[in-house]
């Protein structure tokens, strides 16, 4: 495979992935909105990780693919599977856990799983080498990405940032510019109006 072949293949994927956290997070404003089941700061936490990891991949589609990035992601999965642990830990004796389960499964958990499954793909997919090496011509880069690649991962960035200013908005509604209560009931913004 060519050089330029597979920093399209690594683009796509880093693409895919950045939807797959989007898709993440989209299921859960469902339940934060479908269901009425606020998030709480833990789970606030686990969104912002969530981010965080998709934010790595994010350079990498936007700028040359660079360990630095692939670092984030990994820093942002291992953070973020801290925090959902804690969460797992939190609620272990209490059989109903916080909020609906997922096939049997609990929000919080499925972020663990998805996290440990992000830390090893980030492992393994961060020994490619041939990906890291930087084309110098910038003519040569353009043609290579493709323009299918191109308008695949532009949306992939658009989405992204709705689902980040998605995220914004619902936690500042719900915490206004102070501490977000442990075990929210309302929308604290929309409950002064």
């Amino acid at each position: 495979m060519q050089r330029s072949q597979i920093n399209n293949v690594v683009k796509c994927f880093n693409a895919i992935e950045i939807l797959g956290v989007t898709f993440i997070i989209a299921i859960a404003f469902a339940f934060q909105f479908i269901f009425r089941e606020l998030p709480c700061p833990l789970c606030l936490l686990q969104r912002l990780g969530l981010l965080g990891i998709a934010f790595g991949f994010l350079l990498n589609v936007r700028y040359h693919v660079r360990p630095a990035h692939y670092s984030l992601s990994l820093l942002s999965a291992v953070l973020t599977s801290f925090v959902a642990l804690r969460q797992i830990a939190l609620h272990i004796t209490d059989p109903d856990g916080y909020g609906s389960a997922i096939l049997g499964i609990h929000m919080y958990t499925w972020v663990f799983i998805f996290c440990i499954v992000a830390i090893i793909y980030i492992g393994l997919i961060m020994t490619i080498t041939q990906q890291y090496e930087i084309e110098q011509d910038k003519k040569e880069i353009a043609e290579a990405r493709g323009k299918k690649i191109r308008i695949f991962s532009h949306i992939a960035f658009i989405i992204f940032v709705l689902i980040i200013a998605a995220n914004i908005i619902s936690t500042l509604t719900e915490c206004g510019l102070s501490e977000c209560p442990d075990n929210p009931v309302s929308y604290i913004l929309l409950s002064k109006v």
